[in-house]
């Protein structure tokens, strides 16, 4: 009779397992950069957006979409960005969403229209979405959940700092270099979080899930969203809030 001994099964090491609390922040760093730039990409505008407007001889919904079409980039995209983690590598992937962001901050700049440059703040909202999804993902792959919360605090705090800084730092920048420097002030953020990314961020390689992009899905929550908001940039201007063309919009 043959004995055999049964090899025990290593266990799977947790997220962020052996990292010390400062390795951890330097893997941090470039993440928190870039989270920094999304919430400045939705907020430094905010001040200049009625001498944007007056510049580009936009209209009163124009305004409203100057906003609301990264808003809702971001809103599509987000889910979108978060099932390609599971297909490619993460690192690559919030990268690839600076770059967007750096294209559409630059493009906008440039804008000679209204039309042109809520063009150009789509792919700012593709980008950002991008951010916030890969940001938060990233970070399960750093820190156990046990010490989850402890780091997401740092986030928090970057995200408190976005949203008060950003209407400043554009007032500032709209009075002393002009509106279209709103959109090139990230730019600097958003390379210098590239840097850091490829130079202090390592994941660990993770098996390829098998999954799937529910592009339909994403699709009617465009559609959706988009056709309330077209409903209310347009009511009480091109037609009464009170008639049938409202009416048509509340039906679907």
């Amino acid at each position: 009779m043959i004995a055999t001994t049964e090899r025990p099964i290593a266990p799977v090491p947790e997220p962020g397992e052996g990292m010390t609390h400062r390795e951890v922040l330097e893997a941090m760093s470039g993440l928190l950069l870039a989270m920094f730039v999304a919430i400045l990409s939705s907020t430094v505008v905010t001040t200049a957006l009625p001498r944007i407007i007056g510049d580009l001889g936009g209209s009163q919904s124009a305004y409203t979409w100057v906003v609301t079409s990264t808003l809702l980039a971001l809103t599509v995209t987000t889910p979108i960005w978060g099932k390609l983690s599971d297909l490619f590598d993460r690192k690559l992937l919030v990268q690839t969403g600076l770059v967007l962001y750096v294209g559409g901050s630059i493009l906008a700049g440039l804008s000679q229209s209204t039309g042109w440059l809520i063009s150009c703040r789509v792919i700012q909202g593709i980008g950002v979405g991008g951010l916030t999804a890969l940001v938060q993902v990233i970070l399960s792959d750093l820190v156990s959940p046990r010490e989850r919360g402890r780091y997401a605090g740092y986030l928090g705090a970057v995200f408190g700092i976005g949203t008060v800084a950003g209407p400043l730092i554009g007032g500032v920048v709209t009075d002393n270099l002009g509106w279209r420097w709103c959109f090139y002030i990230g730019v600097p953020f958003a390379i210098a979080a590239f840097v850091v990314l490829q130079r202090t961020l390592h994941l660990p390689r993770r098996p390829r899930r098998e999954t799937k992009i529910d592009f339909a899905g994403a699709t009617l929550i465009a559609g959706g969203v988009s056709s309330l908001l077209i409903w209310v940039s347009l009511a009480g201007q091109q037609y009464a809030w009170v008639s049938w063309q409202s009416a048509v919009r509340r039906s679907r």
